[in-house]
């Protein structure tokens, strides 16, 4: 019986890790990116995300019209934060423009 628990459990963390919620969220200002750059930042967050350190500073944007930033969860923020007991859950943000 415990090695049909253990492969259940076994089974029950990698279906986790795999079908995680790699949620998404895109907005598009103006007309959407014109030029060809891109820049990826992180966003900590602490104890389940209810706690930040702060959103990064996107000065850069101030005087763009046309853009797109796309705040998501890439596999990797849930594998740390999976691993870290969803004690530490960054968040990937990326400004094309």
């Amino acid at each position: 019986m415990p090695r049909t628990k253990l492969i259940l459990l076994t089974l029950s963390f990698f279906f986790l890790i795999l079908f995680n919620s790699c949620s998404v969220h895109t907005f598009t200002y103006g007309d959407g990116p014109k030029d060809d750059f891109k820049k990826s930042l992180k966003q900590h967050n602490y104890i389940g995300g209810l706690i930040s350190e702060g959103t990064p500073k996107l000065e850069e944007l101030n005087d763009l019209k046309d853009y797109k930033l796309i705040v998501k969860h890439t596999i990797w923020d849930g594998l740390i934060s999976v691993f870290s007991f969803g004690l530490y859950t960054p968040t990937t943000i990326v400004i094309i423009r």
